[in-house]
């Protein structure tokens, strides 16, 4: 028998940790007829922090149409309702998604449809790819605050693999993002997002790889080469520019743990990446999620760092390429023991 009512109270700081224990407390609550969200206590949030609990709170309302959502002591967040955080997930207060116009500083909460994807491209009488890369080439100014050279480049090549996996092969109707530069921290970030088919179903395509779980599928997605689509004995791919190469999350996971931090979380499984290791995350959602953070001091450290990581990520590629079956653990094993030994 369900109870009368809940509350979920909303932490102080909605970042990476206060979103994971939001999501959680969510998931925790008892059956009930109608839910306070309760957001008095918020303080401060982060671009990941709004995007991954306004998503995953509003698969919760999808899966429990019957309850009766209400909110309080939201209207205070000025910041949070014009990055369009509430009306993701429902809540009529703020700008929509994608409304706010965004800046060098900032990108809102944007909700890029597939379908609008296709339509732009036609329109501008371009292949949806080529729609993609100019997108991935803006983030990547964001993110270096440069626009142009090797880092830019590297990451503007990477982010479109990322969106291109969510296009291609997630299924989901649409791509979701947003960023943040905070000059007084000097500290960038940016999150990408789709409500897919998640990394794990998308990786079992590959007969060469072992996944039991979804964290296999992330541990294994963060080595260069691997790909769901691309393997020895499988589909003839094309030979074009836009071919799938599996290096997206490589690069940009060993870009960020040298400069700042990476994150992916993808069904039941999420890990934290920076320069002290890893950390498993506790979480759970349907699709994935990305965070990159760079600490933006230390980009030109990353542009020297380019070479070495190419070299690693070719040097991992060639021993996976020799393996009958490649498992989750080697992932730890190929990318921390390889990249501390030569790339300190």
């Amino acid at each position: 028998m369900s109870s009368p009512s809940a509350t979920l109270i909303l932490p102080k700081r909605l970042d990476l940790q206060g979103a994971i224990c939001a999501v959680s407390a969510l998931r925790d609550l008892p059956i009930v007829e109608r839910c306070r969200l309760d957001f008095s206590e918020m303080k401060f949030v982060e671009p990941f922090g709004m995007l991954f609990f306004a998503t995953v709170l509003r698969q919760f309302r999808r899966s429990n149409s019957d309850v009766r959502f209400v909110a309080d002591g939201y209207k205070k967040h000025n910041y949070a309702a014009h990055m369009g955080f509430f009306k993701v997930f429902g809540l009529d207060f703020g700008k929509e998604p994608g409304e706010a116009p965004g800046n060098a500083q900032y990108i809102p909460i944007t909700s890029l449809a597939i379908g609008d994807l296709t339509r732009e491209a036609i329109s501008n009488q371009e292949d949806a790819r080529e729609t993609i890369e100019r997108r991935s080439m803006g983030l990547a100014t964001l993110i270096t605050r440069q626009g142009s050279g090797a880092l830019h480049q590297t990451l503007s090549y990477s982010l479109r693999e990322i969106f291109r996996n969510v296009l291609e092969h997630s299924g989901a109707d649409a791509i979701w993002y947003a960023a943040q530069y905070w000059p007084e921290r000097s500290a960038v970030e940016l999150c990408i997002l789709d409500e897919g088919i998640g990394i794990g179903q998308s990786l079992r395509r590959n007969p060469h790889l072992t996944i039991k779980t979804d964290q296999d599928a992330i541990d294994l997605a963060l080595l260069p080469g691997i790909s769901g689509v691309a393997f020895r004995g499988g589909p003839k791919q094309r030979k074009d520019p836009w071919a799938n190469s599996g290096y997206g999350l490589f690069m940009t996971s060993q870009l960020c743990r040298r400069g700042g931090s990476f994150v992916a979380i993808s069904g039941s499984g999420g890990v934290s990446i920076n320069a002290v290791g890893e950390e498993r995350l506790d979480c759970r959602m349907s699709g994935t999620a990305i965070r990159l953070q760079l600490q933006t001091d230390r980009i030109g450290e990353l542009g020297a760092s380019l070479e070495g990581l190419r070299t690693l990520g070719a040097k991992i590629a060639g021993d996976l390429r020799q393996q009958a079956n490649v498992t989750a653990s080697m992932s730890s094993r190929m990318l921390f023991g390889a990249a501390n030994s030569s790339l300190r």
